[in-house]
């Protein structure tokens, strides 16, 4: 099981990686895998809370996952 420290050091890199390459969360994480050579079945565990919560975000603007009800933030 990842400690806290490794997940908040994954959720960075994606964070640097959205921002720089104007990327979704969902391919930020494609991309570091593929960068990496990894499996994305090997970083899930990587995946904090807050960076969950943005990937669910991505998926439903594209349409991957029945949209909830959200207040505009």
């Amino acid at each position: 099981m990842p400690t806290k420290e490794e997940m908040l050091i994954f959720a960075k890199s994606i964070e640097t990686i959205v921002q720089e390459k104007e990327l979704n969360y969902i391919d930020a994480i494609t991309h570091f895998c593929e960068m990496n050579t990894l499996e994305i079945e090997s970083v899930i565990g990587l995946i904090n809370h807050a960076l969950k919560a943005k990937i669910e975000i991505d998926a439903s603007r594209l349409n991957l996952v029945p949209k909830s009800n959200t207040l505009p933030i």
